[in-house]
């Protein structure tokens, strides 16, 4: 692999990252909304729903980490999802005639599923097709094009929301097609197992192999709970206790997309030259406790642009070290194990977090700032253990230089 160049299938999957933010990143941020409007479900049930969905999410992930890379990439990337285009539709007409909750919730998890059993290929693929020394820049442009989409869903999301919830189901269901067809002609396989001549023996994933990974997937555990709170927390909070209108809340989260595009490769830059991956994830938890600290005052739109605007800063340190952190402490025929047990294991905060985040928002309703002080609190604590994890990430392995190259991820 020339250390110089990145492939250009790389491209590719980062475009059809766009085409899937584009239309499916709306359902997810409105969905509370339709929950909570329409079928008149409690916080807490809003919670359970959404923390089973993350939980059952990572469950798949695990297995199709192990299946991707027993078998290739492709066929995760291209065949499996093809169902999802489907489930989205039967959303739009489940909205549409106001039927039971049970069909929608049926077919919402369905395309939980479908997505889950495709996310480890994309993230593994990313892996194959980027030296050491690239991954990080190959994981970045890939979020930047994601991001891209995540930055005019929302608006559109927003817009479509004023004629009607469903017609955002409808747009995630179109965007699935091209996104499959897009990578159907443009993304060969990235990964070929090697053939088993003999019997075959079955290896199981173990912790006590890799105590450093076991320990960076404990905190990442503290980290998905805490950070869980700028999802459907935050959406009812601004929706249901400031009384904004739903147009806003597009016009927030919109915001987050767009920073991230603008801000994303001069913060890798400056992440290149300094501190590990490790302990970037300190910084960016940081930010995020900070941004907890400012939601617990009372404002308007302006205010919470500016609260968004913070978090983005902190996703920026964060996110991209997630996949670069695991693949590097992966061997090449375990990626989508390892990044399959990360997401099982860090499930359980996100379940929980969701769950504890939305019944403490209605428990605390009327001390609404304590509620926010108490994550700021525990982020913090997070961020602390990060860094100090930095050291012992020197030791475990050679960080690799992390440059944004010349190409798109």
């Amino acid at each position: 692999m020339d250390d110089k160049t990145i492939d250009r299938r790389i491209w590719f999957l980062a475009f059809t990252r766009f085409i899937r933010a584009l239309g499916r990143v709306s359902s997810f941020i409105f969905l509370p909304i339709i929950l909570l409007e329409f079928y008149h479900l409690s916080f807490i049930l809003i919670g359970i729903i959404q923390g089973f969905a993350t939980l059952m999410m990572s469950l798949v992930q695990y297995n199709a980490g192990k299946w991707t890379d027993r078998v290739g990439r492709r066929f995760f990337l291209v065949v499996i999802p093809l169902p999802a285009a489907f489930f989205y539709l039967i959303m739009f007409f489940v909205i549409q005639d106001r039927l039971d909750l049970l069909y929608l919730i049926g077919a919402w998890y369905l395309t939980i599923i479908i997505n889950a059993l495709q996310y480890p290929a994309i993230q593994a693929a990313v892996a194959d097709l980027t030296s050491i020394s690239r991954r990080l820049s190959g994981y970045t442009y890939l979020r930047l094009m994601a991001n891209l989409g995540a930055a005019a869903g929302p608006l559109i999301g927003g817009f479509l929301a004023v004629f009607g919830f469903q017609y955002i189901f409808l747009v995630a269901s179109i965007s699935t097609v091209v996104e499959l067809v897009i990578l159907y002609y443009s993304v060969s396989e990235t990964y070929f197992p090697e053939k088993n001549t003999g019997k075959l023996v079955k290896e199981k994933f173990s912790f006590r192999l890799d105590r450093f990974f076991l320990l960076f997937t404990i905190v990442g555990l503290f980290l998905a709970f805490f950070t869980r709170q700028r999802g459907s927390t935050l959406t009812l909070y601004i929706f249901d206790f400031k009384n904004l209108p739903i147009t806003y809340i597009g016009y927030i989260y919109a915001l987050n997309g767009a920073l991230v595009v603008i801000t994303q490769l001069p913060i890798l830059s400056f992440m290149n030259s300094h501190l590990t991956p490790m302990e970037w994830r300190g910084v960016g938890l940081i930010y995020y406790a900070a941004g907890f600290v400012i939601t617990a005052f009372s404002g308007d739109l302006i205010f919470f642009l500016i609260v968004m605007s913070i978090m983005t800063i902190g996703e920026d340190f964060l996110a991209p070290t997630t996949q670069t952190i695991i693949t590097t402490l992966s061997p090449a025929d375990k990626r989508g194990t390892y990044i399959g047990m990360y997401n099982l294991v860090t499930s359980f905060g996100a379940f929980l977090g969701a769950i504890i985040g939305l019944f403490l928002l209605s428990y605390l309703s009327g001390e609404l700032s304590e509620f926010w002080f108490i994550f700021a609190s525990g982020t913090f604590l997070v961020a602390m253990i990060y860094l100090l994890m930095g050291k012992s990430y020197r030791r475990r392995t050679t960080v690799p230089e992390m440059t944004p190259g010349p190409g798109k991820s």
